[in-house]
């Protein structure tokens, strides 16, 4: 009478197979399941007989199918457990060569960071000296003279003394800002701000400064966050706008703007004035911080300043541009990365 037991004992084996790790379980129930076919499900019962028609066909048939699923079984397990081990050692390589990029790139901006704040720091410090010099001048001049006879000399010699005096502050400023960069392994803790707020600061100080400049803002009409230190972009806007007010020669008003683009809002101070050396112009490009031409003093001094740009911006993950515009003048700008929320006015 047929039956389906030959069909029961193949599934016990692909059970055990699956259950099982390797070959000797397997073929172990293969076996197993053979001889008990043969033993309780044919003729006759609760015997082992290969001699009649047709068994030995039918064992030799069910002992292949059921080695052959054990194999198939076992062998599917083993491709996976081999996939999952390098699906894992992918992974891990993937992870290890992450870290190797962190730790390289922060490497490379911490030694960046350090080159440029020695250059800055050398740079000014050495500068210091000539203020310095001048302001104790003058003022020796101004103690050693009679006020009433030398009236109009000696308020040139104030006002000499407020030039240098404030250009010493705007130096100290720059030392501080580098300064709070700190040291070679400290990452800004850059956070969302508006931008409109720090040019109007900027802005505030320079007029202070410069009560004759005409400064012009063109700011853009949708409202956008900036990933930045605040204080430390503000010192970047002030040098730039105080270089072009000292050095430009411009009698045109000059332009602090803003712009959205792909790689987030673009900042730009522009003059209409003489403009820089294209040679100067391509180091700034080039962000190199040692571009001070000794021979100049104008454009050492504007250099000190524009290092220092540099040196914050590096830390913005951003740099400065010098541009020469075709209708006269330089624009200076740079771009910071905008947060994720974006409103429309």
């Amino acid at each position: 009478m047929e039956n389906n037991s030959a069909l029961i004992f193949v599934l016990a084996v692909v059970i055990i197979s699956c259950m099982t790790e390797g070959y000797f379980f397997g073929i172990t129930a293969s076996l197993v399941s053979t001889i008990c076919i043969n033993w309780f499900f044919m003729y006759p019962y609760g015997n082992f007989n290969l001699s009649l028609t047709g068994y030995p066909v039918a064992i030799i048939s069910t002992l292949t199918c059921a080695l052959v699923v054990c194999t198939l079984t076992s062998r599917t397990k083993l491709h996976a457990k081999m996939a999952e081990d390098r699906e894992r050692k992918t992974t891990e390589l993937y992870r290890k060569n992450a870290i190797l990029e962190k730790e390289k790139t922060t490497m490379e901006i911490s030694r960046a960071k350090a080159d440029v704040r020695s250059n800055i720091l050398m740079s000014v410090s050495h500068d210091l000296r000539t203020p310095l010099t001048a302001i104790a001048g003058a003022a020796s001049v101004v103690l050693e003279q009679d006020p009433n006879e030398h009236l109009a000399d000696n308020f040139e010699l104030v006002r000499g003394i407020k030039d240098q005096a404030e250009w010493m502050s705007i130096m100290v400023e720059n030392i501080i800002s580098v300064a709070k960069l700190g040291g070679t392994d400290t990452e800004l803790q850059l956070r969302p701000e508006i931008p409109d707020e720090i040019i109007e600061s900027c802005v505030i100080n320079i007029r202070r400064l410069f009560p004759d400049a005409d400064i012009e803002l063109h700011l853009s009409d949708e409202i956008v966050l900036v990933y930045a230190e605040p204080i430390l972009i503000r010192q970047v806007l002030q040098n730039l706008l105080e270089n072009a007010i000292r050095h430009s020669e411009s009698k045109l008003p000059y332009e602090v703007s803003t712009e959205i683009t792909e790689d987030g809002l673009r900042f730009a101070v522009r003059d209409h004035g003489i403009g820089i050396p294209e040679d100067i112009r391509a180091l700034i490009n080039r962000n190199d911080s040692v571009f001070m031409d000794d021979n100049s003093e104008g454009e050492h001094r504007r250099g000190i300043g524009i290092s220092a740009c540099q040196s914050i911006l590096k830390a913005h993950g951003s740099k400065l541009i010098a541009a020469e515009m075709p209708d006269g003048g330089t624009e200076f700008s740079f771009i910071l990365k905008t947060a994720e929320q974006e409103y429309s006015i």
